[in-house]
């Protein structure tokens, strides 16, 4: 008996292949990404690339994201199977079959499928396995002897995840066929649908769900802030979208059926009245295809523009190759003390200084109130305050080496130049209580602070007229046990190879740790740091060649991660057109046949399809491009977090990235339009 049951579900997934077979294919597909993932997170050769750490944390989101995403995508395709197999399942009822018997039949064909997809994606991905990591250690620059290698955790994370997915699918197939009754498999997907009813509700909603987001996108303008807003505006989007497709283009439809001389048109009456009627159980198709389209255009602009532009973002980051911060508790005049030791350590590796700096500056972060920046607890310090920077005017030039003597003019006694992200147009600004005259004021960015000032809503240089004006106001900042410093920078660019550099900074790191041993900055007495000479509190450096290895790693990994996953949801929204596309033919076919019953002319029916194929294709990409470019100044200011402040890169690949995506888009529209062509038959003959 059981051997009927088996031969039974067999022929069953053999009869109805054209939609068990892309269900399976993309289910192997999807099980071979997640393995994928497991394998490169746990190869042993992962642990000898530099910011192994950082890759590591990058493939395990990958693998969160493909495990979330492969459970939403199996249950979809899964019950679209089982909506357009429910007239069979009844007849099968009909005839004899218990109920029973049925779900022994389900059973066999979910193990066949679930075994056929585990078991077949499992052997893709170990088959592909090497040639994956080997990409990845292209990508990164990675030489290194490729190993092949089986990670069993992966295998039996996989089976885990994936055995879950299909026995919770086992068990939504089950429960319609337990709570269904006869009739009601019959009917099976033809279950007609009464007309709408506008949701305005929903569909203001929706509206205010996308106009807050975009709202949000296009206003926020400190980097910290798009941080913690970005994934706010994401579920926005998303939610604002579906309903928007759901209430909105009922309207929106409802709108056209009203316009006579656009309904009353043998190209648009059949496309949009079908639309009106079937919209409920559309809507979510078109979302989603919207959706994913959208999450594809982000992700692989953005890794793609950042993985283009790691030496842009190396070079914002690192502004040198070597370069030396330190901290003092009193404004003072004279060379640090370290930095002829950093000169010799340099020379004794063979390395020559081709530019150098040195400037020192009072960092401040205030809360500005119009024209007063005044003090916040310390306990209130956050991303809305303004980081102000108490700078001579030669420590301003020698920061900057866009800067001459002829561009800064001395301030007068008394008064100060104002350099910002801003514009500050006042012509007083008080500082702590102290008032000054501005004297001059323009629109600045430090390239060599850049990082630093990312944080925070406005970045100010105060050029004051002297030292003494910096001590005075060193002073007030003082006041009321507030702990500020002063802060000293040199930098050096030096000769030689990226290896090269790297030494020569490892050699200056070491000077620098023996330096500040001997004056005592690592000891402890009374919880209290041991300042040194000059009141130094703190001294360490960075190496652009020595983190370079690092930052590779890093972009490397989120652009293997994002073409990875931009694969996955495109292939999701592939199969979500496809079978829509089938489940439209099947609804349309007989409302078809009718029409042409009652006198409609075959080059007619033919234009009323490609009208209606039209209005699908263009609605969810057009809707994507759109929420794409509202996102657009969100997506930059957060690049900026990520050091990536060339914004015309990140231009070039999303428009490359629309434009490929379309494309594709297009061809995979016109490939799943022939089995919806197909279905209908006769009509386009």
């Amino acid at each position: 008996m059981n051997n009927i049951y088996a031969k039974l579900a067999g022929t069953n997934i053999r009869n109805n292949r054209q939609l068990y077979l892309p269900y399976i294919l993309s289910g192997i597909m999807t099980v071979a990404m997640f393995y994928l993932m497991l394998f490169i997170n746990n190869n042993p050769g992962i642990d000898k690339i530099h910011g192994a750490a950082n890759l590591k944390m990058i493939m395990a989101l990958g693998v969160g994201v493909i495990a979330i995403f492969s459970y939403i995508f199996i249950f979809y395709t899964n019950s679209f199977i089982s909506k357009r197999r429910k007239k069979e399942i009844g007849i099968y009822n009909i005839l004899g079959m218990e109920k029973r018997h049925i779900a022994k039949v389900l059973a066999l064909e979910t193990v066949f499928v679930a075994v056929i997809t585990i078991l077949g994606g499992l052997a893709a991905g170990i088959v592909f396995s090497k040639l994956v990591l080997m990409l990845l250690y292209r990508i990164l620059g990675f030489d290194e002897t490729v190993m092949f290698f089986i990670t069993g955790s992966g295998i039996r994370a996989t089976l885990i995840v994936f055995g879950i997915l299909y026995v919770l699918t086992l068990i939504y197939n089950l429960m319609q066929i337990t709570f269904a009754k006869p009739i009601e498999l019959l009917r099976g997907g033809n279950v007609g649908e009464k007309e709408p009813k506008t949701k305005w509700l929903m569909a203001i909603a929706g509206a205010t769900c996308i106009a807050t987001a975009y709202y949000i996108a296009i206003t926020t303008e400190n980097p910290i802030k798009v941080l913690t807003l970005f994934f706010v505006a994401v579920l926005l989007v998303i939610a604002g979208t579906y309903f928007l497709f759901t209430a909105g283009s009922i309207a929106v439809l409802k709108m056209l059926r009203n316009n006579k001389n656009f309904y009353y048109n043998k190209k648009h009456f059949t496309a949009v009245s079908g639309m009106l009627y079937r919209m409920k159980q559309n809507a979510a198709g078109l979302a989603s295809i919207c959706v994913l389209s959208t999450m594809v255009l982000v992700m692989v602009s953005t890794t793609v523009s950042m993985f283009a532009g790691v030496k842009d973002e190396l070079a914002a980051r690192y502004p040198q190759e070597i370069t030396l911060y330190s901290t003092y508790d009193n404004v003072f005049e004279g060379k640090d003390d370290v930095t002829d030791i950093v000169k010799q350590t340099i020379a004794d590796q063979g390395r020559t200084i081709e530019n150098e700096c040195s400037y020192r500056y009072l960092l401040l972060m205030l809360k500005q109130n119009d024209t007063s920046f005044e003090a916040a607890p310390q306990d209130s310090w956050n991303s809305d305050l303004a980081m102000i920077n108490i700078i001579t005017r030669d420590d301003l030039i020698a920061m900057d080496d866009r800067f001459t003597e002829n561009d800064i003019s001395q301030p007068q006694s008394g008064t100060v130049s104002v350099y910002g992200s801003k514009a500050y147009d006042a012509d007083t600004i008080t500082i702590l209580g102290k008032e000054f005259q501005v004297g001059e004021s323009r629109v600045f960015m430090a390239d060599k602070d850049m990082y630093a000032s990312l944080g925070f809503n406005d970045d100010y240089y105060v050029v004051v007229d002297s030292l003494d004006t910096l001590k005075d106001i060193f002073a007030l900042a003082n006041t009321d046990n507030r702990i500020t410093l002063y802060r000293g920078v040199s930098g050096y660019d030096i000769d030689g190879t990226t290896a090269e550099k790297a030494a020569c900074a490892d050699a200056v790191n070491e000077a620098i740790q023996a330096a500040n041993e001997e004056a005592g900055l690592n000891k402890e007495e009374d919880t209290e740091i041991v300042a040194g000479a000059n009141g130094l509190t703190s001294r360490y450096m960075e190496s652009r060649a020595g983190n370079e290895k690092e930052f590779y790693s890093l972009y490397g990994g989120l652009f293997f991660l994002g073409v990875f996953l931009g694969i996955m949801f495109l292939m999701v929204t592939v199969m979500i057109i496809f079978y829509k596309q089938i489940s439209e033919g099947y609804d349309d076919k007989q409302r078809y046949e009718i029409m042409e019953k009652v006198g409609m002319s075959n080059e007619e029916v033919k234009t009323s399809i490609q009208s209606q194929i039209r209005m699908v294709f263009f609605l969810p990409i057009v809707t994507a491009a759109i929420h794409v470019a509202a996102a657009f100044p969100m997506i930059s200011r957060l690049l900026m977090l990520l050091n990536l402040t060339n914004t015309r890169l990140f231009v070039i690949c999303l428009i490359i990235t629309i434009l490929i995506f379309t494309l594709i888009y297009y061809v995979v529209f016109k490939l799943t339009s022939r089995s919806y062509y197909k279905i209908v038959g006769n009509q386009v003959r």
